[in-house]
């Protein structure tokens, strides 16, 4: 009905049929609409979430353009990037030059021991390891929240017999409606043993579940501070908060003529929580490194299972919001 519609005309029907029909189409409409609201969208070469028509993130199944302007050896696919602020700000880095094995949101390992080999997992540059994405699991729209499960495989490239796979990874990736102001997503990792002989993680100061960000963030020389800040849930900075053990860490700064931010929040379920962090002294990188103090193994009987919880946002890091998110949806 057309808005400068006399409205007595509307009245001067069937009210019944008239709130009846409302009640019947307004909700539906209204659902439709709240499905559509948080989504995942595949393509052959990436993965999207998105919240209404704003990107998330997109996650790699594919190696990227910038793949290409690097020695093969560098190539990664299974990892997410670029990440987004509500904005449309790049939060994340991928193939920077001082470290072009860090590929925005992504789990490696440093030092590995399987079967006397010392296959490594991060640096990727010594050919010894290799992850690579491997399928699309599942995908699920919704009102509130979406998901995305995808297989990762990590192979031995030290093996005398050529590459030798060593643990199937899953990624569930789950993303919350929080409102427009605020990105939230969850992603819970589970690696198993392929084979029989376990992969033991050795004593590292750094390897895990990292994250790159934006080379906006990069001092412009050795003596000058960074730009970027990084520091964790209790205020301690670069330095102070190295190989501290906190709950969340958070990652902010200029990004084109703005300001945004990431606080990254570490599931007190995982293994050794709460987990070691290495920050690092000038980069805008961290990782959730549970090695740090110790080695363990990954087993037959016990897969690695891990959880994080990333809070993309625009602006300064606000308290309010850092503090609340917990890890129940």
């Amino acid at each position: 009905m057309p808005v400068d519609e006399n409205p007595a005309a509307v009245f001067n029907g069937d009210v019944k049929t008239l709130l009846a029909t409302l009640c019947a189409i307004l909700p539906f409409s209204h659902v439709i609409s709240k499905e559509l609201l948080m989504k995942i969208e595949e393509t052959p070469e990436r993965i999207t979430m998105m919240r209404g028509e704003k990107i998330i993130f997109h996650y790699n199944k594919e190696p990227t353009a910038e793949a290409a302007n690097h020695p093969a050896y560098y190539t990664r696919t299974g990892y997410i990037h670029p990440l987004y602020s509500p904005s449309g700000r790049v939060v994340t880095g991928d193939y920077a030059e001082d470290h072009p094995h860090q590929h925005g949101l992504f789990l490696a390992w440093t030092k590995t021991t399987l079967e006397g080999r010392k296959p490594e997992f991060w640096n990727q540059k010594l050919e010894s390891g290799r992850i690579s994405y491997l399928r699309t699991i599942s995908k699920e729209n919704g009102a509130n929240r979406c998901s995305f499960i995808v297989e990762h495989l990590f192979e031995d490239l030290t093996a005398p017999e050529g590459a030798k796979p060593v643990l199937k990874e899953t990624w569930e990736v789950t993303g919350f409606d929080r409102g427009e102001d605020v990105f939230l997503f969850d992603i819970k990792s589970t690696q198993t043993l392929i084979g029989k002989n376990p992969l033991t993680i050795e004593k590292y100061h750094y390897g895990g579940m990292a994250i790159r960000g934006n080379t906006q963030w990069m001092p412009e020389d050795k003596k000058s501070p960074p730009p970027g800040i990084i520091e964790t849930g209790k205020g301690l900075n670069r330095e102070e908060g190295n190989h501290s053990r906190p709950d969340q860490v958070t990652m902010h700064g200029p990004v084109d003529s703005g300001y945004a931010g990431v606080t990254v929040f570490n599931d007190p379920e995982n293994f050794r929580s709460p987990q070691w962090v290495r920050l690092h002294p000038s980069k805008p990188y961290f990782v959730f490194a549970p090695m740090v103090e110790e080695p363990f193994s990954i087993t037959e009987e016990k897969p690695y299972v891990s959880r994080y919880r990333y809070l993309v946002f625009d602006g300064p890091p606000d308290e309010a919001l850092t503090d609340q998110p917990g890890f129940t949806p």
